[in-house]
């Protein structure tokens, strides 16, 4: 075994949040190793002209190699759980990056109520709203502090957005729910489609509040925090599970990680998969052990701090493979929290129509086409009369209809841009007349043969589907453990998922799934397909990749793995970054929140951690 000299960080992964923390120490003078299990991904010249559709979002070429290391799923605890053998539900990257190359760019700030959920629910509908079973919890972290990260973040990255919130004022065009801002968005929002402009005219018509996706693309060139001017978005329709070739898409190694790298305190070991987190007697880490998967030989790095930097379910089970006698159930777990609150999300199609006739030219351009309205996400409208809590985001308008993949989501999800929907979410056609001539292009059983190729060849670009992002609550009978059966590529125990939509699911969607067909109908399609209550989950139909929970923060290990910083309450030199550290997932896409956590936990790591080492920061 080859041991290093010992280095202030070592990092698991070298995607977003790893990337950031790099940029931030280094810029201090602190020495920084990422141990990375993918390869080197930069946009020249990995990413020029590599609009292959086959290979990037039917053969998922980004993504992990589920040949080599995967995860298991049961629905219940009473159910036996069975490894995930192609990619469905959920696709994390691998390489530099992370999944912020593949991602959509869509970007968010939570909403105030969201970092106080339990407290908030409970002062304003009492506790008896709060789902039996149901373990949310406040995050031990308000908005406001995180507010100052949210705009560094914003800033440094360069995000495209219309300001609705400003210091308290409320401006027109924006978003008028979100949160207070310091400072407006650095661009202005990308173009819009037009599903988009189709859907804000039926919206606002309706009495809501449609307003621009916020996004991680530059609308305009902009010079980031590396000090380079990147190029404005082309519109090019190859973005999701994409590499952006002109780096209008924001992701650490766009910025971060070559700033770091300039340093010449940043190294990256690619191809390298960290087995283990090393302790001592004290039960503190001491370091990683990693496997060189090229040569099959073992390494060890030491490290002062060893940050968990990985993908959600990485990190969580990382947590539970490191023992030693101090901590016999993995780090973070000496109270049994980690694996707990794991949230998903309801990210569905609840209408689609046809528009005949009509061309709207979905092939360019990116998800964040989009116009959303937020005004059933979150508490921002009153619950006291409805049977759940919670919300979602509604959106309408996302182009990359690209040749390939969208011939194989059309024939399953009714020209829903966005993955096949499962057969059991199959939709029911309602209120406007089907010609028969679009019956296997929508909802139909036929989903081959001439008359589909037909119906596909008039109509793929003639459909528009309104989309929702709902909230994911966690319950004591879903969770993140070792799986007691299967096994990876070198023997470690495979991370069981244990997963399962509940009652408030299937509340809040029914509900939400009303308001969608009202926009539709309202946008005068030529036919609508819905689809009205929720379908179990299952793990073979994508949804998102927006998995949550397993290492949660809070304010005392008695409920959390973590502090706010994601310093681990029992292995202090152990951090945690990611939405594994989030108590339960919002109606929103996660990773503006996970950025701006990167940012507060490296100014706690420099500002206060390495003048205390070890010790738990308050």
């Amino acid at each position: 075994m080859t041991v290093f000299p010992k280095v202030d960080i070592v990092t698991v992964g070298a995607g977003w949040t790893a990337g950031i923390i790099a940029q931030q120490l280094t810029a201090k003078g602190h020495r920084v190793v990422s141990i990375e299990a993918g390869g080197d991904r930069f946009a020249n010249p990995d990413f020029a002209h590599n609009h292959d559709s086959l290979y990037h979002s039917l053969r998922t070429g980004l993504m992990f190699n589920l040949s080599k290391e995967t995860w298991t799923w049961r629905p219940n605890p009473r159910m036996p759980s069975l490894p995930i053998r192609q990619y469905g539900s959920f696709h994390p990257g691998v390489g530099i990056g992370g999944a912020g190359i593949h991602w959509a760019a869509q970007t968010w700030r939570f909403y105030p109520t969201d970092f106080r959920y339990r407290s908030h629910h409970i002062e304003r509908y009492g506790e008896a709203r709060i789902p039996e079973g149901c373990t949310v919890q406040d995050w031990g972290l308000a908005y406001e502090e995180l507010e100052p990260f949210y705009t560094q973040a914003d800033y440094e990255i360069g995000i495209s957005g219309q300001t609705g919130n400003l210091n308290g004022a409320i401006l027109q065009g924006g978003n008028p729910f979100e949160g207070n801002r310091s400072r407006p968005y650095p661009l202005p929002p990308l173009f819009r489609s037009m599903p988009a402009e189709m859907f804000g005219e039926a919206a606002q018509g309706l009495g809501y509040h449609p307003f621009p996706q916020p996004a991680s693309i530059l609308s305009r060139a902009y010079r980031d925090v590396s000090g380079r001017e990147r190029a404005a978005c082309v519109y090019c329709g190859f973005c999701t599970r994409y590499g952006c070739e002109v780096d209008a898409k924001a992701s650490a190694n766009v910025s971060h990680i070559p700033l770091a790298l300039d340093t010449g305190l940043y190294e990256i070991r690619t191809y390298s998969k960290v087995i283990n987190v090393n302790l001592n007697s004290d039960g503190l880490a001491t370091g990683v052990t990693y496997v060189d998967l090229r040569t099959g030989q073992t390494h060890e790095q030491p490290a002062e701090v060893v940050i968990l930097s990985g993908f959600t379910l990485t990190n969580v089970r990382l947590l539970l493979l490191s023992r030693n006698e101090v901590h016999p159930e993995g780090i973070g777990n000496d109270q049994g929290m980690v694996g707990k609150n794991y949230s998903y999300q309801l990210n569905k199609t609840p209408a689609n129509g046809i528009f005949e006739g009509r061309r709207f030219n979905s092939y360019m351009g990116n998800s964040c086409l989009q116009n959303v309205i937020e005004d059933f996400n979150a508490d921002n409208f009153d619950h006291s009369e409805l049977d759940f809590i919670g919300g979602a985001s509604i959106t309408c308008g996302g182009g990359e209809r690209e040749p390939i993949a969208s011939a194989h989501n059309l024939q399953a999800s009714g020209g829903n841009t966005s993955p096949a929907a499962s057969d059991e979410e199959k939709p029911v056609r309602e209120h406007l007349p089907l010609p028969s001539e679009f019956g296997s292009l929508i909802g139909a059983s036929k989903q081959w043969g001439r008359e589909w190729k037909e119906n596909l060849r008039k109509n793929w670009d003639s459909t528009i589907s309104i989309g929702i992002q709902g909230e994911s609550l966690p319950y004591e009978d879903q969770f993140l453990d070792l799986d007691p059966t299967y096994k990876d590529a070198m023997g470690l125990p495979l991370l069981r998922v244990t997963f399962e939509f509940h009652e408030n699911d299937a509340r809040l969607y029914r509900f939400v799934a009303a308001k969608v067909k009202d926009i539709m109908r309202a946008m005068g399609p030529t036919h609508m397909d819905t689809t009205d209550e929720l379908a179990p989950y299952n793990i073979y139909s994508y949804q998102s990749t927006h998995n949550t929970g397993g290492a949660i923060m809070g304010t005392s290990p008695s409920h959390s793995v973590t502090n706010k910083y994601g310093q681990v309450w029992d292995t202090p030199n152990v951090f945690v970054t990611g939405a594994a550290l989030f108590p339960q997932n919002a109606g929103l896409n996660p990773t503006g929140t996970v950025m701006a956590l990167a940012y507060f936990a490296s100014a706690g790591l420099k500002n206060t951690y390495f003048q205390n080492p070890n010790e738990v920061m308050s």
